[in-house]
């Protein structure tokens, strides 16, 4: 207690030398502390008892096409899991929808999650009201709401508990709310509330059709509680070997089809592959990026506390004089860096959560969809912190300590003690300091223009459709009740009103957009080819009217495109379907591919006959390799399309416009994703990734390159105080100012050249580590090398300079007074 007493007392009297460590510990804490708090946000636990027992099962399609897209499961083999999967407790599922809720208020985008009836149960999720359902209730539904919903939609208002609401116009009514802690089992998303997989089809009648008592419908995800004692791996194994029983048993629709499980965390936000395998390497890397830049923050402070241990020679060598032993001195350095680097890690804290906080709620998902990510205070994050502070400390007053210990008191106050004097290796390490400081901050800056090129890149990908001027929004009728014939009667009167607008080129609708959350898909069999595989080939596909190539400018190479007969006449007497030219060239090689016919979703199914090529676009994420895709007409039993809207100008300015349309031909009838394509392309699937790094990269890389100039300055303005003397004789035995700079500049400069050249080689090394995980990343585009290092180079110079010409100006007869 003594030693942080005095330590206290220091640090207070040298206010000036206190507020400049803290502040620079602060920078790199903080960093560390934001980075932390955001990895651990998407990788904390469910908020439910024994979450880390909680794992999700994937699926793993043999010949899956898909890019790892076909990791869900049907209604009947999440079943058989349930029934005989002996590693868990419970095994239970989820899947998305998109629907409207209304009560006595106008229908509100209702996002919810059709659960099995052991959801809850499983979680171990007590209700925040009400109660939570564990069966199925039968007409009218039960809905469960999300506590953020509730409080939107209702006001928090307790007495919804048994009231009736009708959901996308169905009847149902409000049983439970859930914890404010639970947001539901999608990273990054809140559902708004949840039904049983078996009351779905109350509100979705259409549902019956095609999703159960039919395999090869696979759209749950399916998450497991492991028993205690049975581990990941030991699941793992069982699950592959009961998947290949049920490949036996249902030889048609599931042989090929293999599991596996994951700890929930790694399978965020989608249970592929990739994504599990790519996750602790990118929380490695963020972390490592952030130790680097608090490297770079210790690297100023431990100069600082050399600076100060030189000016403290005297004072050390007094009280060794006095009697104070080794260990005594140590001690009370190392209980200086301590206190620093808890002051530090406290304002880092506060600077880190704030920081973080700021950068979660500037994200656009691109989607109306209730984006939620938890970054509140957690004390894994507080942990973390105190943890890296007083690691800091200890190692930021090893050195100084070190040196302490060995004062040397007939040395420090011979002729009086000059405390500008420095040892030979003291100056040295500085300068080491300095090195690593330059090549630390020149691999941040390399690691923050490869993500920025990687942005540039992905902006400049030739997306294969023109993706200026389009504005789009998704509607669905079914929301306020309409039959299929007043909803068809819709989507015709509000296409026409709209491509009527002087300032309109054209109008279509769609079933999705390209690159959003909304995917349609299924397996495809090629008439007269046979299954070589277990699994037919799957691929993605989207229902489109007639308009649509011409709204998006997607050229067709071959054939024609959809007439409006198409959707009303044709589709009654002969199916058809556009496929794209990577499509047309697998499964039909060297061929005319109009006339050809294929089936989809099962063998039985009606063949679709191919009337028209288009071109290859991007259809799920910016940065994926052509893949097949077909396009189908727009079926008149389908409620919910996403118009799409060219416009001759600026597409925001249709924006209000389109609002009062709708409001004209429906007042109650919700909007959503009412944005530009390109807004829409700035989400998930596009450039988030991409703008996500590049910011981070960029903020890291500012913040060590600050930190590498204020050290280069630091040591190159010491080393010329401690010289004084030596200019100042310089000076009076005839130098020139000129030789002096070039004397103290030379020095300086030299050091940011092995900097330079240090940083380099871990900059060419770490750009080609980064280029193995992230897409679009040109790890051999030295350019960027040379422009940064140019860049770099030329501040440490500048900063160099400065405390080199204030070196010239020292008079002599002012450097010599003491001599």
């Amino acid at each position: 207690m003594g030693d942080l007493r005095d330590a206290l007392r220091f640090l207070w009297a040298h206010k000036s030398f206190t507020a400049t460590a803290v502040l620079t510990l602060a920078v790199g804490l903080g960093a560390n502390a934001a980075l932390f708090g955001l990895v651990n946000a998407i990788l904390k636990p469910l908020p439910v008892p024994d979450a880390g027992r909680i794992v999700s099962i994937a699926a793993d399609t043999r010949g899956d096409e898909s890019g790892g897209f076909q990791y869900a499961f049907s209604i009947d083999a999440m079943e058989d899991l349930q029934k005989r999967a002996a590693s868990f407790t419970d095994v239970f599922a989820a899947m998305i929808r998109f629907g409207g809720l209304a009560s006595d208020r106008k229908p509100a985008q209702f996002f919810f999650a059709a659960v099995s009836n052991n959801y809850f149960t499983a979680l171990r999720v007590q209700p925040h009201l009400g109660a939570l359902f564990t069966g199925p209730s039968g007409a009218p539904a039960s809905v469960v709401l999300g506590h953020s919903f509730w409080m939107k939609y209702f006001g928090g208002d307790p007495s919804v508990i048994g009231r009736p609401v009708r959901v996308d116009g169905r009847p149902a009514v409000v049983t439970g709310i859930v914890p404010k802690s639970f947001l539901g089992t999608f990273m990054g998303l809140e559902i708004d509330g949840y039904l049983t997989l078996d009351d779905l089809k109350v509100v979705d009648p259409d549902v019956e059709r095609w999703l159960y008592r039919n395999r090869r419908a696979r759209p749950l995800f399916v998450y497991g509680r492991l028993k205690p004692g049975v581990s990941v791996s030991e699941a793992d194994a069982e699950m592959k070997g009961l998947m290949e029983t049920l490949g036996v048993e249902h030889a048609e629709t599931d042989a090929g089809v293999t599991a596996r499980v994951v700890p929930e965390p790694l399978a965020r936000p989608l249970p592929m592959r990739t994504v599990a395998d790519a996750i602790p390497v990118v929380r490695l890397f963020s972390l490592a990026i952030a130790a680097l830049v608090l490297l770079l923050a210790c690297m100023n402070v431990v100069n600082l506390l050399l600076v100060r241990a030189t000016a403290r020679q005297r004072e050390m060598a007094v009280r060794a004089a006095l009697g104070a032993s080794r260990a005594r001195l140590a001690r009370q350095t190392i209980a200086e860096g301590l206190v620093l680097s808890c002051l530090g890690g406290l304002a880092g804290l506060v600077v880190g959560q704030w920081v973080t906080g700021v950068f979660v709620s500037r994200f656009d998902i691109g989607a109306d969809l209730p984006f939620a990510i938890d970054v509140g205070f957690d004390w894994r994050v507080f942990l973390y912190s105190l943890a890296a502070a007083l690691l800091t400390g200890a190692a930021m007053g090893l050195w100084p300590a070190w040196r302490a210990s060995r004062a040397d008191a007939r040395a420090a106050l011979h002729d009086g003690g000059k405390s500008g004097s420095d040892s030979v290796d003291r100056q040295r390490l500085r300068r080491l300091l300095v090195v690593g400081q330059i090549a630390g901050s020149l691999a941040l800056l390399v690691v923050a223009g490869l993500f920025v090129g990687s942005l540039t890149s992905a902006q400049r990908i030739d997306l294969g459709f023109d993706a200026a001027h389009l504005i789009t929004m998704r509607l669905d009728p079914r929301q306020v009740a309409y039959d299929e014939a007043r909803t068809n009667t819709f989507y015709k009167d509000l296409i026409d009103r709209v491509a009527a607008w002087p300032d309109v080129a054209s109008a279509s609708v769609a079933f999705n957009v390209p690159m959003t959350y909304l995917v349609g898909g299924g397996s495809i069999f090629i008439e007269g080819q046979p299954v070589d595989d277990s699994q037919p080939p799957a691929t993605f596909l989207n229902r489109v009217g007639h308009g649509y190539f011409e709204t998006m400018q997607i050229p067709i190479v071959r054939g024609r495109a959809f007439t409006e007969d198409d959707e009303q006449v044709t589709a009654k007497t002969r199916r058809i379907a556009i496929v794209n030219e990577t499509m047309a060239k697998r499964f039909w090689p060297g061929q005319n591919p109009i006339g050809k016919r294929f089936r989809v979703y099962s063998a039985t199914e009606p063949l679709l006959e191919v009337v028209g090529v288009a071109r290859d676009s991007k259809y799920v994420l910016i940065f994926e390799q052509p893949r097949p895709f077909f396009y189908l007409p727009m079926e008149r039993d389908v409620s919910m399309r996403t118009l799409h809207v060219r416009a001759k100008g600026d597409p925001r300015f249709l924006a209000t416009r389109l609002e009062r349309e709708v409001a004209a031909l429906e007042p109650d009838l919700p909007i959503a994703d009412l944005r530009t394509m390109e807004q829409s392309l700035a989400g998930v699937f596009g450039y988030l990734i991409f703008r996500i790094g590049a910011v981070q990269a960029g903020a890291m890389g500012i913040v060590g390159c600050v930190l590498a100039i204020v050290g280069v300055y630091g040591v190159v303005s010491f080393g010329a105080s401690l010289r004084t003397r030596e200019i100042g004789i310089r000076m009076a035995l005839g130098a020139q100012p000129r030789e002096v700079l070039q004397l103290i500049l030379g020095q300086g400069v030299r050091l940011v050249i092995v900097g330079l050249a240090v940083g380099l080689t871990a900059a060419v090394g770490l750009g080609r580590v980064i280029a193995g995980f992230l897409p679009l990343v040109d790890a051999a585009d030295y350019t960027i090398f040379a422009a940064i290092a140019l860049a770099l180079g030329a501040l440490a110079v500048i900063a160099c300079y400065l405390p080199a010409r204030r070196a010239t100006r020292v008079s002599a007869m002012v450097a010599l007074r003491h001599e």
